[in-house]
């Protein structure tokens, strides 16, 4: 029998697109983004919604591809990596971003060597500086990503979010990654449903809506826990 607390919020009207957020959405939050752990029959949730949605599935996460695409636990759906600056889809052209320079990389290389427990993650677009084992870093991670984005704002952006600190191309976000992917085969025609925890995941809830579509904080609607993300997905989709 089913919790009527664990319900969940109402499924949309019509047919469903899903975009889903990867980290505190559908995985647990760990101390470092290499500890997170895939739950059992993880894969196997995702292929069968994607069997019952014909395809319109979409992970948007701002992970790299390659730091994502493992946690997805072989399951073929669509990646949408670094909040949508590379969107592996068939027949979808890449976007022309910037890449850092790599004297960037190595400012922010150093400053996670200089800082225990501050980890440096590299992206094909930029970085982020993960602070969670290390919360007294946030401001001086602040400002150092900040000063690499003022020698070029016309092609990055500084993006806070929880216990980290980005480096982003101008152009990169998760409501950009929904409306290009709502304009192609499976997605067009259906009604986009995102779900996300984080401030990164504004844009996306943003998207959805003005597209006709719902979008969830899992926090408020889920309580933050992933668990009562996937029950949902499972009851209400798959």
């Amino acid at each position: 029998m089913t919790d009527a607390g664990d319900i969940g919020p109402p499924p949309p009207r019509g047919p469903a697109a899903l975009f889903l957020d990867l980290d505190g959405t559908l995985l647990d939050i760990a101390p470092r983004p290499d500890l997170v752990r895939v739950p059992e029959g993880f894969g196997r949730l995702l292929d069968r919604l994607a069997e019952r949605l014909t395809g319109a599935v979409a992970i948007v996460t701002g992970r790299g591809a390659d730091s994502a695409r493992p946690l997805l636990d072989g399951a073929a759906v669509v990646l949408a990596a670094e909040h949508g600056a590379v969107i592996e889809a068939p027949g979808l052209p890449a976007l022309p971003l910037p890449e850092p320079e790599p004297a960037w990389r190595e400012e922010a290389a150093r400053f996670a060597a200089a800082w225990p427990g501050v980890i440096a993650e590299q992206k094909r677009h930029g970085f982020v500086l993960h602070l969670r084992q290390n919360p007294a870093a946030a401001k001086a991670a602040a400002v150092l990503v900040a000063s690499l984005a003022a020698r070029a704002l016309d092609r990055f952006r500084v993006v806070p979010a929880h216990a980290a600190v980005e480096l982003r191309p101008v152009g990169a976000d998760k409501g950009g990654a929904v409306q290009r992917l709502m304009q192609t085969a499976p997605f067009a025609g259906r009604v986009p449903v995102f779900l996300g925890d984080d401030v990164t995941d504004e844009d996306g809830i943003a998207a959805a809506v003005s597209l006709g579509g719902v979008g969830f904080r899992v926090p408020e609607a889920f309580g933050g826990e992933t668990a009562r993300v996937r029950r949902w997905l499972e009851r209400v989709f798959a």
